[in-house]
């Protein structure tokens, strides 16, 4: 009886801790820019018993002067469906589903230096800080993509509780 106790203990210690490094938010901080990154909860395959990938949402601030500046990026761990692309000037867009404390909504995100990551795209600058408050103070976000090659949509869950108290560590990541 005793061994199936601490049986039963420790595999409820090994997912717990395996639930909170999913859940962990990594920061980085090199020359005055704060990286504040977040691993989805799940992987998905590119295949039927492929290779995983990892989706991973960040938030990046950067102080010019008195004032900050934001940048919300998504990486889905791959290139997606051709489908999902628009153009944007010179550069690739797409519109992901973003659900977002119970709301879904459409939002526009530009290609970040490749085609492999993304940069939410806010028409003004209030409408990306809204964005921005709206990550801060949600529980979770769910993200919804169609990975190449797969032709499913599928969509990442990302969990947002250590996202608030990291952003709070940094006075230079100010919310105005």
């Amino acid at each position: 009886m005793m061994r199936a106790i601490i049986l039963c203990a420790s595999v409820a210690l090994v997912s717990w801790t395996a639930l909170l490094s999913a859940q962990e938010v990594h920061v980085t901080s090199e020359n005055g820019v704060v990286t504040f990154a977040l691993a989805a909860e799940k992987p998905y395959s590119l295949m039927p018993a492929g290779q995983q990938r990892t989706p991973v949402l960040s938030v990046i601030c950067q102080q010019k002067g008195k004032k900050t500046g934001y940048t919300i990026t998504f990486s889905p761990g791959g290139i997606l469906s051709e489908q999902q692309y628009s153009t944007f000037g010179n550069s690739a867009s797409l519109t992901l589903t973003v659900s977002l404390g119970g709301q879904k909504a459409s939002t526009n995100w530009v290609a970040y230096g490749n085609v492999e990551n993304f940069t939410y795209y806010g028409k003004t600058e209030p409408e990306r800080i809204a964005f921005l408050r709206a990550l801060l103070n949600a529980p979770n976000v769910v993200i919804e993509f169609t990975p190449f090659l797969t032709g499913a949509a599928t969509s990442s869950t990302f969990n947002l509780t250590g996202l608030r108290a990291e952003f709070e560590r940094h006075p230079e990541c100010t919310i105005k």
